[in-house]
């Protein structure tokens, strides 16, 4: 049996010499809505699945727990990314609004013998 050279590439058959393989990009209409997505949304990465064909976003903002969104077309990615900023905001606001009247602050329990 005849051994393959490691620096040899392409395709390659016993006896024949190696001979080029095409390189292949898929979905290149849906790549470029991600990339575009990327450059329209400050805050957001946004990538494209070649092999789960599925649109990512992954917030770059802080937040309590990592943000990932997923769907398959870039409209729905866009309206769940617009979902999830809305309700961070909203979030962040109810935060500030109680943090700054007392009147609303929540009932703790007390600890038992200690004044």
């Amino acid at each position: 049996m005849m051994r393959r050279l490691a620096s040899a590439q392409g395709r390659h058959r016993d006896g024949r010499p190696a001979s080029a393989v095409p390189h292949y990009t898929w979905d290149h209409q849906a790549r470029a809505e991600a990339a575009l997505l990327q450059i329209t949304w400050p805050g957001w990465a946004v990538l494209y699945g070649t092999g789960s064909r599925l649109f990512h976003a992954i917030a770059t903002w802080p937040t309590p727990e990592p943000l990932l969104l997923c769907d398959r077309t870039a409209e729905g990615l866009k309206a769940q990314m617009r979902e999830a900023e809305m309700t961070t905001i909203a979030r962040r606001w109810t935060l500030i609004e109680t943090e700054a009247d007392p009147e609303t602050e929540i009932d703790r329990p007390q600890a038992s013998g200690i004044s």
